[in-house]
């Protein structure tokens, strides 16, 4: 379930900006059909997500949450 709400997010992202498919795989080094399955939640990882937030021209930013403080790691 987690998968699919953060696949559609994606989608939805990549259309508020304008971007097609095609578009951000073309900037991703990747196919078509391979942003339809990130998109869809059936391609996930830390550094699948990150390439493709950077091919919306953005970055992932990842926050471990402490009592006593974060961590954050911006890719």
């Amino acid at each position: 379930m987690l998968a699919e709400a953060r696949a559609w997010r994606l989608a939805e992202m990549r259309q508020e900006r304008g971007y097609t498919q095609a578009q951000v795989a073309e900037r991703m080094g990747v196919s078509k059909v391979r942003v339809s399955q990130i998109e869809s939640g059936q391609v996930s990882g830390t550094d699948v997500v990150a390439r493709y937030v950077e091919a919306l021209g953005g970055s992932l930013v990842m926050v471990a949450v402490f009592g006593d403080g974060e961590l954050r790691k911006v890719g």
